[in-house]
């Protein structure tokens, strides 16, 4: 039996995220205490041996995969001949286009409090929810799934609203019900998720280190249900 196995996390911190700003599509690179999250993240990952690394477009998800793969210690096959991290850059793992609403404080502009978020509702100039979970899922129905079919071990470094698409994407949470999500808040920065399958259908998620309980088997497949939307 294949038993695959899929690392997910968040970047860590940057100052945009102190600052409850919006960040969106902006490359805000990680600060001081995001870097070193990114750090202590690789004495979670370093009990993994990895087949293939993603992160998005932006430096704050590179350079956190690349903080923890060297500091986890026994990573280094992932590395290319001049010595650099084989991270693949995917724009499907970009978070949510925060358009007009980019670099504004999500919980004291006025504006953007009172705007009324819905799953399918773009924000002024950017995307909604459900166009990110459409970008993810057709990264994970041509990329992760046929990994976790052959049993492969796969680290993604993405954004808040990327951890947000995979659990509706997998089946651990609804566009209609996020009483689903166990921390019922934002991603926390660099803290992995540990998502394992077998013959390619989730069996169980869990967070090493975090106090968050393990969930079994969603109650539907993605396999199932997931349709094969093509990536952008």
């Amino acid at each position: 039996m294949a038993k695959g196995t899929l690392v997910l996390l968040r970047h860590g911190e940057t100052d945009y995220n102190l600052q409850n700003r919006m960040t969106g599509w902006r490359d805000i690179p990680l600060n001081e205490t995001g870097e070193e999250q990114a750090r202590d993240a690789g004495s979670v990952i370093s009990a993994f041996r990895f087949d293939k690394a993603y992160s998005s477009q932006l430096s704050r998800t590179f350079n956190t995969a690349a903080l923890a793969l060297e500091s986890a210690g026994n990573q280094d096959y992932l590395k290319t001949q001049d010595g650099e991290w084989d991270i693949e850059r995917r724009f499907e793992l970009i978070g949510t286009n925060m358009g007009d609403f980019t670099g504004r404080n999500f919980k004291t502009d006025p504006e953007v409090v009172n705007f009324g978020r819905a799953f399918d509702k773009p924000l002024p100039g950017g995307e909604s929810d459900k166009d990110i979970v459409e970008r993810v899922q057709g990264f994970y129905v041509a990329e992760i799934l046929p990994r976790m079919e052959r049993g492969e071990t796969v680290l993604i470094v993405g954004h808040s609203g990327t951890v947000r698409a995979f659990d509706i994407v997998m089946g651990f949470a609804t566009p209609q019900d996020e009483k689903s999500r166990p921390d019922k808040a934002r991603a926390p920065n660099a803290a992995p998720m540990v998502v394992e399958f077998n013959e390619g259908n989730v069996t169980q998620r869990y967070w090493p280190g975090l106090d968050l309980p393990n969930e079994p088997l969603p109650q539907r497949t993605p396999k199932a249900d997931v349709p094969k939307t093509a990536t952008p």
